[in-house]
């Protein structure tokens, strides 16, 4: 179904930036080797979408004719080496990161301005990474890029700001990830460390999960597994010392009763 988006109802779209809360957890990510790979460009899309986590691609131009202008804005974020990077609270459900070739993406710069700041640019006036061989391909077509094109390498890596296994005391966490085992198709993304902050302001930097050889984003810190524990032993068994106790007591009152009846009966019979 195409998006019908009017004037009134752009507000739907996020903006985003740096810190965005997902389920009262800020959450933001770095690639620690980005820049490790000469001959591709990382990409998180889609980076501004719709009220739902859908591209803005799927707009009706005909119920939004507004939006004919619109159709080469930037929806996607590059990923830079050293920067921290956010979610928009909506795409977070849908942004997937790619890699795209950088000998026909090739990098360039502009500098931001306030209608930037839906895909992290928070900042108007500073210059910032895009892709202009992207920007020409409209957003309708570029959801077929991200989804079919060869020449875009993809990962079952998927980011979950507000994943379960983190403790309840999280409010912010910050997740170092690093890319690798390239091949036709896709790539791998690890989870190297990853720093929670508490509420109380204390920080915690998880880094148990650099042995884990490729990452998806529903693991962070698996439970430990119920078989690994070992059984607690037995406990021996113990002897019933309260039901014998009643038998001893109930024979003994049985024994006494008799004696008296017995020496009652001899006393009446000498008289």
């Amino acid at each position: 179904m195409r998006l019908r988006l009017s004037l009134a109802s752009a507000a739907l779209l996020v903006l985003g930036g740096s810190g965005i809360a997902h389920g009262d957890v800020a959450y933001s990510y770095e690639i620690e080797n980005a820049d490790a790979h000469a001959d591709k460009v990382l990409v998180v899309w889609p980076r501004a979408c719709g009220a739902k986590g859908e591209p803005l691609g799927t707009i009706d131009l005909a119920l939004n004719p507004d939006w004919a202008s619109r159709m080469h804005e930037v929806d996607y974020e590059v990923v830079v080496r050293g920067r921290r990077h956010a979610l928009a609270e909506p795409c977070a459900k849908s942004s997937r990161l790619y890699a795209l070739p950088t000998d026909v993406f090739a990098r360039g710069t502009r500098m931001a301005t306030a209608d930037d700041k839906p895909i992290g640019q928070t900042e108007a006036g500073t210059p910032f990474v895009i892709l202009p061989t992207l920007d020409a391909i409209d957003l309708g077509k570029r959801i077929a890029l991200f989804e079919k094109d060869a020449r875009v390498l993809r990962t079952s890596f998927r980011f979950d700001p507000a994943k379960a296994s983190r403790p309840a005391i999280v409010k912010a966490v910050h997740e170092v990830l690093q890319v690798d085992a390239f091949d036709g198709t896709s790539f791998a993304v690890k989870v190297k460390r990853a720093v929670y902050t508490h509420e109380d302001g204390g920080t915690e930097t998880v880094t148990d999960l650099a042995a884990a050889s490729s990452v998806d984003a529903s693991v962070l810190a698996a439970p430990a597994s119920s078989a690994s524990v070992p059984a607690a032993p037995a406990e021996p068994a113990k002897p019933d010392l309260g039901t014998r106790w009643v038998l001893f007591a109930a024979v003994a009152g049985l024994v006494v009763g008799g004696i008296l009846a017995a020496r009652k009966k001899r006393g009446t019979a000498a008289k």
